[in-house]
């Protein structure tokens, strides 16, 4: 689950996506040089194999570990797309086909424009169905919806099955883990007409994930007045109330955590101006988090992906530890927020791509130095997280797992 956001301000288009998965689910952040293939040659994605571009161009991936999909990120020419899980009553297609996730890598890895990418995804999707698990830790299947934009013009599709509608967003957009499109579509597959949330959401799990008000609140969270990085920003770091804390669960807050029966956790974020300058998080809650620079380029960011795990799981661990009480948060948060404020103040004094690389490299050596030195307090500190019966024996046995991943 996870909630995604478009805005346009002042002639600048912004694009920000939270990614809601399980809480050990390390979200890695890669760097996918462009490459040139053999023609004829195959492209193994997630489940199938489908025919490979003779070029694919150059991306940034915000992606499950163990998913050759992505689900979230940017390309060399500024094209952003982030896909959310639908609940639909449409009957699943027995073959596995092209999961949400592929399907937004594969538009990333081949298209240039938002709408080379919303055409080629719909042709993906009638070709090869989009069935396959996409849980971790359960089977977890769905139908998808994406949000994808360039720095001119944004578009939603929404999809049951092999059914679809799309329409071009306006200069603000948001979507979650629910239909947003009605009656008001641009264009709708098998010549449609009607109400397409009526006819294909599946009410009740949608009402479970809570996902009409994330909507609800993220969209309202971009009509505030302020910086764009800033209004992203917390967004994406919005709770549905002010007693939502990393001690309880909240599966209908932007910033998602995890801990009850239903809903996952927040397991990565970012956002930024399109094509311009980028911020992530690289670790789970929002909340907590830094978010760090990138250039277009993210020359930061490795291509080895088991770099990638291992850089989330040190911020997992952090995390863990200040849900026991290990690390004091108050103290921590403080400590977030002043380095926050630094690199948004290195990053305005950044005026060419070389100059927000060398600030990228700076930014992210001071939030490793931080989270080093916060770790280095509770080393041999056991973690029991603290909260509600279930809530902590659910976190606890979660942590036995990850403790075990991130020793290797």
């Amino acid at each position: 689950m996870c909630d995604t956001i478009y805005m346009k301000k002042d002639g600048k288009a912004y694009f920000g996506k939270n990614s809601d998965r399980s809480p050990n689910e390390a979200h890695i952040m890669v760097r996918e040089p462009a490459k040139d293939y053999e023609k004829g040659s195959v492209l193994k994605a997630t489940y199938i194999e489908v025919p490979q571009a003779e070029h694919t161009y150059e991306c940034v991936l915000l992606k499950p570990h163990w998913i050759w999909g992505a689900e979230m990120g940017w390309n060399e020419f500024g094209l952003n797309i982030g896909n959310e899980a639908v609940f639909t009553n449409v009957k699943r297609e027995s073959k596995n086909g092209l999961i949400g996730m592929d399907l937004l890598r594969i538009a990333l890895e081949r298209c240039k424009t938002a709408r080379e990418a919303l055409d080629l995804i719909i042709k993906l999707i009638n070709e090869y169905g989009q069935v396959g698990n996409c849980g971790f830790d359960k089977k977890f299947y769905y139908d998808n919806a994406f949000l994808i934009a360039d720095n001119t013009e944004a578009y939603i599709l929404e999809t049951a099955g092999r059914n679809y509608v799309y329409k071009k967003a306006g200069d603000k957009a948001t979507i979650s883990n629910c239909f947003s499109i009605t009656t008001d579509y641009d264009y709708a597959s098998n010549g449609f007409t009607g109400d397409f949330k009526k006819k294909y959401q599946n009410n009740l799990f949608t009402l479970v994930a809570g996902a009409e008000k994330r909507r609800q609140t993220s969209y309202a969270a971009l009509n505030e007045e302020g910086e764009p990085f800033k209004i992203m920003m917390q967004a994406l770091k919005s709770h549905s109330s002010e007693k939502v804390d990393i001690n309880t669960s909240s599966t209908d807050s932007v910033c998602m955590h995890a801990g009850n029966m239903f809903g996952d956790q927040t397991t990565g974020s970012y956002f930024g101006e399109i094509g311009k300058c980028y911020f992530v998080t690289g670790s789970s809650f929002p909340c907590l988090s830094i978010y760090k620079p990138l250039s277009p380029k993210a020359s930061n960011l490795p291509t080895d992906e088991k770099i990638a795990v291992k850089f989330w799981l040190k911020r997992e661990m952090l995390n863990r530890h200040l849900m026991s009480g290990n690390i004091d948060e108050i103290k921590y948060l403080l400590a977030a927020q002043e380095l926050q404020d630094k690199i948004f103040k290195m990053v305005a004094n950044a005026n060419t791509i070389e100059e927000l690389d060398s600030v990228s490299k700076k930014a992210f050596e001071m939030e490793e130095k931080l989270v080093n030195d916060f770790l280095e307090t509770v080393k041999d500190k056991p973690i029991k997280i603290k909260g509600g019966l279930y809530f902590k024996n659910y976190w606890n046995k979660k942590t036995r797992v990850l403790k075990d991943a991130y020793k290797d």
